[in-house]
């Protein structure tokens, strides 16, 4: 497989990555320590035509398919996970994939531009995010739906303009578009996580909030098909994320080696940080590449569970050792809120345990080799 990317995605690329240093890095630290939104920035960003990079054209996007989005996290990234909102890139995908035209034509164009923000709404307070234990549920009323039911570990819920809500109905697991200012939807309470602060985290409560059944994504009962597809996809932007953590922190950690002095030597002349370092520039592009097959497949042939699991546990793994060998790198000077090591190392290990564990990925990895475990 050819991997070079296009001088479209080049471009992209370094246009995305110059947006980023000039408006939201100064801006990065403010909107992380106070767990906020950066609304007008994003929605500058979304107005560039950053926001769709992986939606046709004719949906107000830029085209540049699956390995697009994976660029855009990447350089976003550098920042931070909670710079991602990817609640806006799932629910683009699932409506594409499998919403009506008339959603698609509501819905997409803005969640390119920037005028509307979207959540996804699946964990529980006593489920997590097991489908079969979810409590949350829909109940047919004439052309509606009737959701009740509270959410938890939502990123963005209080700033979204709509979410995407899984519930069960008579048929099975469904998806919903919910539109904020809805009767009976309401947030509860704004969580205080570690990491991912700047993508800001609440639990809501939907209490007999009516839902027009054109808002269902796919068929009724087809939940579970929109989740695989959905988040077959997210979890290439997690590894994308991962990614640029590492580079951001691996970058640092070389700039700091080859410019601090220790008496008549530099940091960088020292063997075991040589080894070090070469030792985490090998897993990182190793790790792209992983990405980079992933994001192919799910273009070309679309069924890529294994291999999106594959490189999100495997970007993941390489990210976490990354920031911590670069804070040993450079030392006392990354042990200051001052730094982006603080945040990295938080984001890092929250988007870990975000859109599946290293357990979960393992486990999926492990099926699609071995098949199904049987039961003891």
């Amino acid at each position: 497989m050819d991997f070079k990317y296009g001088p479209d995605l080049i471009v992209f690329q370094e246009r995305a990555r110059c947006f980023i240093r000039k408006h939201m890095e100064p801006e990065i630290d403010y909107y992380d320590q106070k767990s906020l939104f950066p609304r007008e920035t994003f929605q500058k960003f979304g107005s560039e035509g950053f926001l769709g990079a992986a939606v046709p054209k004719q949906y107000g996007g830029q085209g540049l398919g699956t390995i697009g989005y994976c660029l855009l996290c990447e350089e976003l990234g550098r920042l931070g996970a909670g710079a991602i909102h990817n609640g806006i890139f799932q629910t683009q995908k699932m409506i594409l994939e499998y919403g009506t035209e008339a959603l698609k034509q509501r819905f997409v164009p803005g969640l390119c531009s920037g005028s509307i923000h979207a959540a996804t709404a699946i964990s529980e307070p006593d489920m997590g995010s097991s489908f079969a234990r979810m409590k949350t549920i829909a109940k047919r009323d004439g052309n509606f739906f009737v959701l009740s039911g509270v959410k938890t570990h939502i990123n963005d819920a209080a700033e979204a303009d709509l979410i995407n809500v899984f519930a069960k109905t008579d048929l099975g697991l469904t998806v919903f578009l919910v539109e904020k200012g809805l009767p009976g939807f309401k947030i509860k309470e704004k969580l205080d996580p570690m990491g991912l602060r700047s993508s800001p985290i609440y639990t809501l409560e939907f209490d007999d909030c009516r839902v027009p059944d054109t808002h269902v994504v796919g068929e009724e009962g087809q939940g579970l098909s929109v989740f695989v597809a959905t988040f077959n996809f997210s979890r290439l932007g997690n590894a994308s994320t991962f990614i640029g953590m590492a580079r951001e922190a691996l970058e640092r950690a070389i700039n700091f080696a080859k410019e601090r002095e220790v008496g008549p030597a530099r940091v960088s002349d020292f063997q075991g940080i040589r080894w070090m370092i070469a030792d985490l520039y090998t897993k990182l592009e190793a790790a792209v590449l992983l990405r980079d097959k992933a994001a192919h497949t799910e273009e070309t042939e679309g069924e890529v569970s294994a291999l999106s699991s594959m490189a999100k546990y495997y970007a993941g793994e390489t990210a976490v050792e990354t920031v911590m060998s670069a804070i040993r790198i450079v030392g006392s000077h990354g042990c200051y809120r001052d730094t982006p090591f603080e945040r990295l190392l938080r984001d890092v290990k929250a988007l870990e345990i975000a859109g599946g564990t290293p357990e979960i990925m393992k486990n999926i990895i492990a099926t699609s080799i071995l098949g199904k475990p049987r039961k003891a």
